[in-house]
């Protein structure tokens, strides 16, 4: 109702600038003998269209308490009616544009501020995107991931700087952390699973934020998830050797890193305490190159985080 008494507000002035706090008629109005005065200030405030006509008039014209009594009524049977049709008429072209997918012009624009712009800018954008009905799995889906990858592609077109990208992938991450609250509560009565995760970077990666935002898909869903950025190969089969997981999702980034990822699975299913761990792989090297996947020996490749998870959760599920 909130939005209805600002509305209200708005409209009660449009209609006549008539204070509605308690609708304050000055005392003087009533004490007025000259009718053709207090005649005058009902049509310069435009009443005469907003209210029904006294009848009969009385020769001293209305007084200040038949006017609130009057513009009590029409707020009740015109004014409000026609707010609440308005507001409803808002909601609806709300849920409609929060039925269509963030577009690529979107994506683009949120790449540019995160480029040219303040972490509070781009989370004002990102928050009228929630204004509009958009939930912060669509945002991270749809418009972070895309925004990140996009940003990847100007390094190697050479459209901006290793150090400009790079500021941006950590803007992007900072956002997510902002963020984090309320994405890993978004679908909290979701969460069944139980299973414990490995998630990390292939060593010597530059940039971790797909990580991050995989171990965000994960920890939304109820997994117990051991997440280290970009950790060497020797801590990877260590942590592996000495604690039980369900699962280990590898994000890889370039194609330099290609041959020790496929080096790598093996070696962590070697050493794993799960003899039926499975290992996932994911990250931009498939959205630039998915005929990769074909060929990588991970047990399951996906192109997005909650891809990932479901992948995740079917592992888990074909071993009861």
């Amino acid at each position: 109702m909130d939005v209805i008494n600002v509305a209200l507000q708005h409209e009660l002035t449009v209609w006549g600038h008539i204070k509605v706090d308690h609708l304050n008629l000055q005392t003087e109005k009533r004490n007025s003998t000259n009718t053709k005065e207090s005649r005058g200030w009902l049509k310069k405030f435009r009443l005469s269209a907003l209210l029904p006509s006294l009848e009969p008039e009385s020769p001293r014209g209305p007084t200040p308490h038949e006017l609130a009594h009057l513009l009590n009524k029409t707020i009740e049977a015109q004014i409000i009616p026609r707010l609440l049709i308005q507001h409803s008429n808002a909601n609806q072209a709300l849920a409609s544009h929060a039925d269509e997918p963030i577009s690529a012009d979107e994506v683009k624009y949120f790449a540019e501020l995160l480029i040219n712009s303040s972490n509070d800018i781009c989370m004002g954008y990102i928050k009228s995107l929630s204004l509009e009905g958009r939930s912060l799995n669509e945002i991270y889906l749809h418009l972070i991931a895309p925004a990140a990858r996009r940003m990847q592609c100007y390094w190697e077109l050479d459209e901006h700087s290793f150090t400009t990208v790079t500021l941006a992938l950590g803007r992007i991450q900072q956002i997510m952390q902002e963020l984090s609250p309320d994405f890993r509560n978004e679908q909290h009565h979701h969460r069944s699973s139980s299973g414990k995760a490995l998630l990390f970077a292939m060593p010597q990666s530059q940039h971790t934020m797909g990580v991050f935002m995989l171990s965000e898909f994960f920890t939304q869903a109820g997994w117990d998830v051991c997440s280290t950025p970009s950790p060497s190969e020797e801590q990877v089969l260590e942590l592996c050797s000495k604690e039980f997981f369900d699962v280990v999702g590898i994000s890889i980034s370039y194609e330099l890193q290609w041959e020790k990822l496929q080096a790598l699975i093996p070696k962590i299913k070697r050493v794993s305490l799960n003899s039926q761990i499975g290992i996932m792989a994911g990250g931009a090297l498939f959205n630039t190159k998915p005929e990769l996947m074909d060929s990588c020996v991970a047990d399951i490749c996906t192109l997005s985080a909650a891809d990932a998870v479901i992948a995740a959760e079917n592992i888990l599920k074909s071993r009861v």
